[in-house]
């Protein structure tokens, strides 16, 4: 039987699983057995097959005469008693989206698929759920009509459809949170593929047809844009849904981008200072890794070569990105794109495993060099010195000359016109107890988050003691001054006063509040940085 059914908000809560025993029998031949019928209070099997349709985006737009019918894959699916709502079973879909329920016979039930990801084995777990941040944050499911599950077993199939009527979406748009948890499932299997006892910490995807490029109330849908987001309660990663101005649904790339960050996250570390950003720009170091990391990924998760997103109207405008190559010009270090290429060239060269080796690695963990690809490189040439060369190769490719993770040597300093001053070396130096250094910053290429808007300091704490730090402005340029600690992640600080364990930090200085430069080329502004 097939069901049509519209969206279904699961409860909030779970029954806990009852263990069921299971016994197997032989068959035999022969004849004059009477066949029985059942015995009442024996249970019966209802199964079936639970799909969504799939909306592809080949080269930047949902092309929904392709629209394509595919299983929901490792979901919870329950037998609910239509009177009481109690949960009779439970069960999880298979790779083909295939379930079985063993339900009390002659009893009123349905089933309910939820949005929902759970295991719990020998060495991995994972719980990851979709769900409507326009609606107090309920679980997304779908369920069948009620029916009798009457005395012999019964085939009930479920289908999530996209709800678009040729021209618009018509009806709710039951497919869209089973497309995200797909893609999901497929980036978890890839991780699980090199490193089978994974457990993955709790995610919530959120998603609503409401969710629109405007930035401002969560729960009205502003969310600005489709992003990760590590809240201290649990990560989370928000998804546009707006109809006609921009919906990620279906753009896989774009969702396995953001579980990309989840990953970094959970397994890795990403220092990236994220704000706005494209592939054109020069960027900070950690923001070129963390983005060109993200884009890699979604092509390494779903084995595509290029990276999109739609949007508009009728989600038939939008980008369409060439994972393979970097930028035409002026590679770097401080592009997103040379590093997405660096990432996707050495998964098709080398696989994955070597890579997830020197991202999850102690010494990128919990090194002080902040995130960006020197310290990847310096990480995986220690964890898969076989397959340096090969990295190295990619990297000239990209103009990127160090794989030490400090980047010294790195020759590569900017090609642009007017170039960003002031990026050699990428590390200076300031000593504990000694005297001041200057430390400069531009806005060349852009203010916040851009090429050369930080500079960085490393320096060696000799001791577990407190340390004074003094920042301040020398240039004559306005400016407010401040820097952030860097070892292992951001080291939390609530004044210039910081106590350090003995070892290796880095120092990183901006200005709080840059005003614009319109001097051509902008004049560089430049601090004293004292430690004490």
């Amino acid at each position: 039987m097939n069901h049509k059914f519209s969206f279904a908000f699961a409860a909030a809560s779970i029954a806990a699983l009852l263990l069921a025993g299971c016994g197997g029998g032989g068959g035999g031949g022969g004849g004059g057995f009477p066949i029985l019928p059942p015995v009442a209070g024996v249970p019966v099997t209802v199964s079936g097959t639970a799909t969504y349709e799939f909306v592809p985006n080949p080269n930047g737009s949902l092309v929904y005469g392709g629209t394509a019918v595919k299983p929901v894959r490792g979901a919870m699916v329950e037998a609910v008693d239509a009177a009481s709502s109690a949960q009779l079973a439970v069960a999880t879909t298979g790779e083909n989206g295939a379930y079985s329920l063993a339900v009390p016979a002659n009893t009123n039930v349905f089933v309910r698929v939820r949005a929902q990801l759970t295991y719990a084995g020998s060495g991995t777990s994972w719980d990851v759920s979709v769900r409507d941040n326009t609606q107090a944050n309920a679980l997304y499911s779908m369920q069948s009509a009620a029916f009798s599950s009457g005395v012999i077993a019964s085939t009930h199939d479920l289908r999530a459809g996209t709800g678009w009527d040729g021209s618009k979406y018509a009806s709710q748009r039951v497919a869209a949170p089973f497309a995200i948890l797909d893609t999901v499932y497929t980036a978890m299997q890839k991780v699980l593929s090199v490193a089978p006892a994974t457990v993955f910490p709790p995610l919530r995807v959120f998603w609503s047809p409401n969710n629109a490029p405007a930035s401002g109330n969560l729960a009205a849908g502003q969310i600005g844009t489709t992003f990760f987001f590590p809240r201290s309660t649990g990560r989370e990663i928000y998804v546009l849904g707006k109809e006609d101005v921009d919906t990620d649904e279906f753009d896989a790339p774009v969702i396995a981008h953001e579980w990309g960050h989840y990953y970094q996250s959970s397994f890795s570390r990403d220092d990236s200072p994220g704000g706005d950003h494209s592939g054109d720009d020069r960027v900070d170091r950690r923001l070129a890794f963390s983005e060109g990391w993200g884009n890699a990924w979604s092509g390494i998760a779903l084995n595509r070569r290029n990276y999109v997103d739609s949007k508009g109207v009728r989600q038939a405008l939008g980008t369409n990105l060439d994972l393979t190559v970097g930028p035409p010009t002026n590679p770097g270090w401080f592009r997103e794109t040379s590093i997405q290429s660096i990432f996707w060239n050495l998964n098709q060269q080398i696989g994955f495993k070597p890579i997830h080796d020197a991202m999850t690695s102690f010494a990128f963990r919990s090194g002080a060099p902040v995130t960006s690809i020197h310290p990847f490189a310096a990480a995986f040439n220690a964890t898969a010195p076989g397959s340096a060369a090969t990295l190295t190769a990619l990297l000239a490719g990209q103009g990127i000359t160090s794989s030490d993770a400090y980047g010294a040597g790195e020759s590569n300093t900017d090609q642009a016109s007017p170039p960003v001053p002031n990026l050699s070396p990428m590390y200076g130096v300031v000593t504990a107890g000694g005297s001041a250094v200057n430390a400069c910053i531009s806005n060349v290429a852009g203010a916040i988050n851009k090429l050369g808007n930080i500079a960085y300091l490393r320096f060696t704490a000799p001791a577990n003691r407190d340390y004074q730090f003094s920042v301040t402005n020398n240039s004559g340029v306005a400016g407010v001054p401040d820097f952030d600690i860097f070892r292992a992640g951001v080291v939390t600080r609530s004044s210039n006063k910081v106590s350090l364990g003995a070892g290796d930090y880095v120092l990183a200085v901006r200005d709080v509040a840059p005003i614009a430069d319109l001097s051509n080329p902008p004049a560089p502004r430049c601090f004293s940085v004292l430690v004490q």
